[in-house]
């Protein structure tokens, strides 16, 4: 039945007999209070001006809710308000529930009885009755514990129709839905009992936030505990907000913080264990909600969806992290494995030259360092840095010249991998009392450092600045300038990292609000230009009087954004420390010397500016402010979430969802649906990043990564059928990224043993690697996530002018050294050798496109038929054996030793095949 089975998705079958015990009442209760039903319907999709009503209540109707323990009682209470012109008309009314996969309907004789879901077998639960207006039904006393159901999720449908057209249902378009969950699942509401409602809400938060309080007009009204039901709807109250409100788990997180505009100031302190107690309590919620059927069924958003094989997950892991395909040992040991096992071997791949390979380019996609790996004196000055001197002006020193800008650009990168390959805690990326250095950039940075190799770029230890001089007299056209003041650098790893500090550069007016605005976003996930829209008050543009102190247009974000800004105090607006004269501070000429500005000698910061801190924190010392600040965010319990929207573009191949904010788009519900499943699993693998939850340490990358590829938005890979809503829910997740330019090229590499080059430059890496969709850090900075039709012209290339020196690469090796064509012979024919060419090309199928194919599945038959008509046609054309380099793009440039002949014209009959299969979507995407 349509007006059924669209709207309730299948789900684990549990048994719904219990139903049977229930009594259905008609009563005279007052209902006005209950939830309306949305879309109210008809079976012939008819217009309707009925309503529907209805609401689960353990409290007799003071309050409703949608989630119980499975030992509450519950009450259903429901109201059916008919046409007005079936008013005083016979008709009959009608019960239905859905649990799972299991229909029941409400017979007439007060059981609930098992349903086909068609309109021949529904019967009524009252029958040939006079209509009223309005006709209310209670369902009372659920009890699904004593029934043995722990745990359900369940819809109740109405509907009602006349004697006069029987045919017309009236129905609820959208059933009430309500979770019966475990008792030992019920977290957030034991939270909210034992840590949150007397000692945070009704000692600090009703002060203000109740209807008569300060704050009645806020988002968040709590009832008075002297409140009849007070427990039960404050919990509500806050699982509307965290469900419902733009950014309200963050809002909720960081308002008693103070960390945003708060007119409570500062409720809950950072390390305090109330502070703590909140978070937890946030957390269970946004677990609760996506698991609690939020998404288009009661299993979440993937119910339907089926995931990748452990064999394909891994191939699509080793792709991503070893920059290769698994080997055979590597597919054989997954085989059969558990989630546990999978995960191992997962976490087997983090390891060698791939794994540092993705965690410096992954890095470097946010941090954009490299924009400067061509421009030393972009990151360090050659006065303040002597030992760059050598470099100004000498165009005899290019090589060495570049390999160094390219070693200063990559060190915050360099950082992020020494860390994570060694297994530290992730907080060591902003807290690192060192820096990165290869041979290149020590000859800089100074640190007394000893390499095995001075040349080796890829040797890098850690280090220290010791060769970087403040000045007496700053002026560099003056000949009494001098920078001759030994420093001891305070490292804070990439705070106050040379790169970093260049890389987002500060000015006279902006105060270094933009490295503020960057390290919430890259250590703490916050977006501070998304906290307020910007106004667009003229009263408010056009004031004076200090806005971004006084303002409350600006302060919304400034109060947030400011005291950082401040903490990075001892940091110019090119990045250099201290950089005033006698090297006490680093405020500009601009404001030390206006007579007006408020500036008194000994200042470090603006006086007219929030001091430097964190939050209404001050740091207690200007000296060390950015490493008090590194302190106080891996502290701050947002550090976790930052780091995982820091790194999940590079696993997912997208940026997380933002939040959907037009009510009124046709697919705002599911955009909604999907914006908090991501969100409970960036939570969720941010809980367990922080706990250490895999036991190999708290902060470890390597767990986060296994985690995120174990997730089902890493791994879903197809679904049946699917509904309109689903095809919102699910349009960005699974399988299908995109490869980069760097990933296909390593991808080329490893699976045929080639590199398209020209000469020594790397097609994919170098020529077309902007074309393809790749950044330079600099004026291209987002990486393409969807093939283009420009895009689509590279691939063209890259089969046109690989395929052939591919092959003849691998047959010009010994079969049992071959990647390819291991079992075939260029004297293999199609009339003579039909089962090794169809093994050969199962095999190319598995390499190139990570398909596990049979010998006569359609798309093997349609290769081997490609295979066949090409050699047939070159045969019958009497095509020369010797393989040409113009007129059939087989270019041996970059072939030690390759086949030049081919009197059997196989050779180029593979060639047509693996470039039939280098331009198929499985090939440039995993």
């Amino acid at each position: 039945m349509q007006l059924i089975s669209n709207i309730t998705k299948s789900a684990t079958k549990t048994s719904l007999m219990f139903l049977c015990s229930l009594t259905v009442l008609i009563s005279n209760l007052a209902l006005a209070q209950l939830p309306e039903l949305a879309t109210p319907s008809t079976a012939s999709g008819n217009a309707t001006t009925s309503k529907f009503f209805a609401g689960a209540t353990t409290d007799n109707g003071t309050t409703f809710t949608n989630s119980f323990t499975a030992s509450q009682a519950v009450d259903i209470l429901t109201e059916i308000q008919v046409e007005p012109s079936h008013v005083n008309t016979v008709g009959n009314l009608y019960v239905a529930a859905a649990l799972g996969e299991q229909y029941f309907m409400r017979a007439e004789s007060g059981n609930f009885i098992p349903w086909d879901t068609s309109l021949e077998t529904l019967q009524a639960t009252s029958t040939n009755k006079i209509l009223d207006a309005s006709e209310l039904i209670t369902v009372i006393d659920l009890a699904f514990a004593s029934a043995g159901v722990a745990s359900a999720n369940v819809n109740i449908f109405l509907a009602y129709n006349t004697e006069a057209n029987p045919n017309e249902i009236y129905y609820s378009g959208t059933p009430l839905n309500f979770s019966i969950i475990t008792e030992d699942s019920a977290t957030s509401f034991d939270l909210f009992t034992s840590n949150i409602s007397q000692p945070i809400i009704q000692t600090r938060c009703v002060l203000c936030h109740t209807s008569t309080g300060v704050a009645s007009d806020s988002a968040l009204v709590y009832a008075n505990s002297s409140q009849a039901g007070y427990l039960t709807t404050n919990y509500n109250t806050l699982l509307n907000y965290i469900e419902n409100a733009p950014n309200g788990a963050n809002f909720i997180l960081s308002k008693p913080q103070g960390l945003t505009v708060h007119g409570g100031g500062v409720q809950l302190t950072p390390s305090s264990e109330e502070l703590s107690q909140w978070t937890e309590f946030v957390s269970a919620v946004q677990t609760e909600i996506i698991n609690n059927g939020q998404g288009s069924n009661s299993q979440g958003i993937f119910a339907a969806v089926s995931t990748l094989t452990s064999k394909a997950t891994l191939r699509k892991a080793a792709i991503l992290f070893a920059g290769r395909i698994p080997t055979d040992a590597e597919l054989n040991n997954v085989t059969n494995a558990t989630d546990a096992e999978l995960r191992d071997s997962i976490r087997a791949l983090m390891t060698g030259d791939g794994f540092h390979d993705f965690l410096t380019e992954s890095a470097n996609d946010r941090l954009l360092t490299r924009a400067f790996s061509g421009s030393i004196f972009s990151i360090v000055d050659r006065n303040y840095y002597p030992n760059s001197m050598q470099f100004y002006n000498s165009p005899g020193t290019r090589a060495e010249r570049l390999l160094t800008s390219s070693a200063l650009a990559d060190e915050p990168l360099e950082l992020i991998a020494h860390v994570v390959t060694n297994e530290r805690p992730y907080t060591e990326v902003i807290t690192a009392d060192y820096i990165m250095v290869n041979p290149y950039s020590a000859a800089i940075y100074g640190g007394n450092v000893v390499f095995d190799d001075p040349t080796d770029t890829t040797e890098w230890r850690e280090g220290e600045i010791t060769e970087y001089y403040r000045c007496t007299i700053c002026n560099p056209n003056s000949p009494l300038s001098s920078w001759t003041i030994p420093t001891d650098y305070p490292h804070a790893g990439i705070l106050n990292s040379p790169a970093f500090l260049a890389r987002f550069p500060s000015t006279a007016t902006n105060r270094n609000r933009a490295r503020s605005r960057w390290a919430y976003y890259f250590f703490l996930g916050v977006d501070i230009e998304g906290l307020s829209e910007r106004t667009t008050d003229q009263s408010a543009l056009s004031d004076e009087n200090n806005p971004t102190l006084n303002n409350e247009n600006c302060t919304v974000c400034h109060t947030t954004m400011d005291p950082v800004a401040g903490s990075f105090q001892n940091y110019n607006n090119d990045g250099l420390y201290k950089a005033r004269p006698g090297g006490n501070h680093s405020l500009p000429g601009s404001y030390t010397n206006n007579p007006s500005s408020g500036y008194l000698n000994g200042d470090t910061w603006y006086s007219d500016m929030l001091g430097p801190g964190f939050g209404l924190l001050l740091a207690p010392n200007s000296n060390n402010s950015i490493q008090w600040l590194a302190q106080e965010f891996i502290q701050d319990p947002r550090f976790g979430l930052g780091t995982v929207n820091f790194w999940y573009p590079a696993i997912i191949g997208r940026d997380p969802y933002d939040l959907p904010e037009n009510q009124e788009d046709s697919d705002y519900q599911s955009k909604l649906v999907a914006y908090n499943a991501e969100q409970n699993l960036m939570q969720t693998t941010a809980n367990n990043f922080i706990a250490g939850s895999a036991g190999n340490g708290t902060y470890n990358l390597k767990d986060m990564l296994v985690d995120l590829v174990m997730s089902d938005h890493f791994r879903s890979n197809s679904v049946a059928e699917i509904t309109d809503a689903q095809a919102v829910e699910l349009k960005e997740v699974g399988t299908g990224k995109l490869l980069t330019p760097e990933q296909l090229n390593r991808k080329l590499i490893d699976v045929t043993g080639f590199e398209w080059a020209y000469g020594r430059t790397n097609a994919l890496a170098a020529v077309y690697g902007l074309v393809y969709g790749g950044i330079d850090s600099f004026g291209i900075t987002d990486r393409a996530t969807e093939l283009t039709t420009l895009m689509s012209t590279v691939v063209t290339a890259m089969a046109n002018e690989t395929s052939c020196p591919i092959v003849s690469n691998d047959f010009s090796k010994p079969a049992g050294s071959r990647k390819l064509f291991v079992d075939v012979e260029l004297t293999s024919l199609p009339t003579t050798s039909s089962s090794a060419i169809r093994s050969t090309i199962q095999h190319l199928h598995s390499q190139l496109l990570g398909e596990d194919l049979a010998s006569n599945d359609p798309e093997i038959n349609a290769t081997y038929d490609l295979f066949e008509a090409v050699w047939t046609a070159r045969i019958a054309a009497g095509k020369g054996q010797t393989v040409s380099s113009v007129s059939e793009l087989c270019i041996f440039e970059n072939v030690d030793n390759p086949v030049e002949l081919d009197p059997n014209q196989t050779l180029r009959s593979w060639a047509v095949v693996l470039n039939y299969l280098m331009r198929d979507y499985k090939f440039i995407h995993e």
